[in-house]
């Protein structure tokens, strides 16, 4: 019999294993896909906008997926130059590599953020935005990748008319489009800086960088086109200006396919024809009806007044001088209205946002402080609880030790009693021969206690010898040494200079007689009289210097 649950539940296992494996299967090739896409977009943008476009974004299906996707579909837009300025193109990745990409991948994102915000004239954005991918840069080995962060940055600042800092960072993009051997990109950065000097002002600078484009015979041709009509512009500006070479340059651009890009440059143009007897070509400009927008009245007044000033109109120059200026203060309030108009909606988003900022960051202060109390309630009745339980843990404790104190109390009593038995009977056991001694002694005395003379003759009587008898002192002694380590011996050699009285005297303390047995035993008149010898014995050893003096005090 086969087991019908287990069948089917390793069947589901089965199902499940095999759609991971699918599953896992399927992220890979996704992942490959977007990666080849990847290789070629730089080479090839058109063919790898085609290819993002044909991938079905519900097959993307991490977070990780929908990130590389984003981030190649704003790359080939941009390639391709399709200004979208739709930033919910490059949010996933801006999210998702902002906590798992590499610095390459953050930096790339946070670009195309920018360019976005950049397509959709949010400069002030995309400045944050630009500011944000070159704060990776320094971890990005990619000098041609860090080359178009800087170009774009440049653009933007230009865009905003702050062209100090534009220049900063053309001269950036130029060291890394020649690290990264992007001549190509070199040279139009090297254009963009000499356009950039122009509108700084610093014109020996600005002419020294047009003459080095123009001198340079690897510059491409279409570019070098617009560089000579920009050069011609900038010498008709210049303070040592040169008309003729200036329409030798426009001529020559202009006969090579070139294209002339402002109004500014087509009145310049007609100018330049004018004075070099083009009279007919000159006046097809200025009457240009495509050219005759109130936009562009003073580059019209402006060009009309360097003509007619070179032909001797001094009348119809001032009159064309004064509409050009009128013109220019028109324009010039214009700026300055839009100007003030952006920097009011900019200082109000700003207010609102830091009012905003502001609600939110005294509501959380609020949370914070609330949160703050009671966890400091919760905090102070805990701690209430443990104190209360740890008073009585310690009230039981100390009942527990004062039981144990006084039964190890007790126990010491007992020990000590025991101890002094033992002592007692240990004693008399080493000191066997005067077992019966001691017997007499306690029976006698027991029995007749006033009879102090009968116990005296047998104390005498069996101890005689021990006190006259020089063979048995030194039996005795010998006795004490075998039990308590040499005492004796010691005790004399310590004390050479003491009488035989004495030795015995501090052999009997030794044995552990005490002062009615010693007073017997050494024929001592009373017990005070042994007591006082035997204090003058001890005062004799306390006062030495012998290095067992501890040893023998303690028997006494």
């Amino acid at each position: 019999m086969y087991n019908k649950s287990a069948l089917k539940n390793s069947g589901i296992t089965a199902i499940i294993t095999i759609l991971s494996i699918l599953t896992s299967c399927s992220g890979h090739k996704m992942m490959s896909r977007l990666t080849d896409i990847e290789s070629y977009i730089y080479d090839r943008p058109d063919s790898a906008l085609v290819a993002i476009r044909q991938i079905d974004t519900t097959a993307l299906r991490t977070k990780a997926q929908k990130a590389k996707f984003a981030l190649l579909h704003a790359m080939a837009l941009d390639k391709n130059y399709i200004d979208t300025a739709d930033t919910r193109i490059i949010q996933p990745a801006v999210d998702y590599y902002e906590r798992h990409g590499s610095p390459e991948d953050r930096l790339k994102a946070w670009m195309y953020l920018g360019i976005e915000q950049y397509n959709g004239g949010k400069f002030d954005d995309a400045i944050i935005s630009f500011y944000k991918s070159d704060g990776y840069s320094d971890n990005v080995v990619d000098d041609n990748l860090k080359g178009i962060l800087y170009s774009i940055m440049a653009d933007t600042f230009t865009m905003t008319r702050d062209h100090a800092l534009a220049s900063g960072y053309i001269d950036k993009s130029i060291d890394c489009f020649k690290r990264s051997g992007r001549k190509d990109q070199e040279d139009k950065e090297r254009y963009r800086k000499a356009v950039n000097l122009t509108q700084l002002r610093e014109w020996d600078s600005a002419d020294a960088c047009f003459k080095s484009l123009m001198s340079d015979t690897s510059v491409n041709k279409d570019l070098r086109r617009d560089i000579g009509i920009d050069y011609a512009s900038f010498l008709l500006s210049y303070p040592y200006n040169n008309d003729s070479l200036a329409f030798c340059l426009f001529s020559e651009s202009l006969a090579e396919g070139g294209t002339l890009h402002s109004p500014y440059q087509w009145f310049a143009y007609a100018y330049l024809l004018d004075i070099n007897g083009e009279k007919d070509r000159a006046k097809a400009i200025w009457e240009d009806e495509s050219l005759s927008d109130s936009k562009n009245a003073y580059q019209y007044h402006y060009w009309k007044h360097v003509e007619e000033k070179k032909r001797g109109d001094y009348k119809g120059a001032y009159k064309d001088l004064w509409l050009a200026m009128r013109s220019n203060d028109s324009s010039i309030r214009e700026s300055f209205a839009i100007s003030a108009a952006n920097s009011q909606r900019v200082f109000l988003e700003n207010k609102n946002k830091e009012n905003l900022l502001t609600i939110q960051n005294q509501n959380r202060l609020v949370w914070i402080i609330v949160l703050a109390c009671l966890l400091s309630a919760l905090a102070s009745f805990t701690l209430w609880i443990m104190y209360k339980k740890r008073l009585q843990r310690q009230q039981v404790d100390q009942e527990r030790i004062e039981m144990v104190v006084e039964s190890l109390r007790a126990e010491m009593t007992e020990i000590k009693g025991e101890n002094s038995r033992l002592n007692n009977e240990y004693r008399r056991a080493k000191f066997a021969f005067l077992a019966d001694i001691y017997e007499d002694y306690y029976r006698i005395s027991n029995k007749d206690q006033d009879n102090d003379e009968r116990l005296a003759c047998v104390l005498r009587s069996k101890i005689g010898d021990l006190r006259s008898n020089h063979e048995a002192q030194k039996q005795f002694e010998q006795l004490l040494d075998k039990e308590l380590d040499g005492i004796m011996t010691r005790f004399r050699n310590d004390f050479p200079n003491l009488s035989e009285k004495e030795y015995c005297f501090a052999g009997f303390v030794f044995a552990g007689f005490d002062n009615t047995v010693i007073s017997i035993v050494m024929d001592v008149s009373t017990v005070d009289n042994a007591r006082q010898q035997k204090s003058r014995l001890k005062r004799k050893i306390a006062n030495s210097e012998v290095s067992g003096k501890n040893e023998y005090l303690s028997l006494f």
